[in-house]
């Protein structure tokens, strides 16, 4: 059942594709519409694929909870490499 479903779109799309390029060779007036389109269809789809990423980017964060405390959303690690200020040079540069 499956694969004839699948072979069904399969064949869909490709007549489409077809249909498409053919119209394209053969009927110039409509080529401007028809390219704007397929724009729109290539940015939707483009659109989609930012959407999907950014879901499972945010599944993952709630799915796998950070284990550092960060309470300021800063990297602890980075913190490692800032040396720490004391409080003699502190007072010097408010002077």
């Amino acid at each position: 059942m499956f694969t004839l479903f699948s072979l069904v779109v399969s064949l869909f799309v490709l007549s489409l594709i077809v249909w498409t390029i053919a119209t394209l060779v053969t009927k110039k007036e409509f080529e401007k519409l028809i390219r704007e389109e397929l724009r729109n269809m290539f940015e939707i789809t483009r659109m989609l694929l930012v959407s999907v990423k950014s879901l499972i980017q945010l599944l993952i964060k709630s799915s796998f909870p950070s284990k550092s405390n960060e309470s300021n959303g800063i990297d602890e690690q980075l913190l490692k490499f800032v040396p720490p200020v004391s409080e003699k040079q502190d007072e010097n540069k408010a002077a």
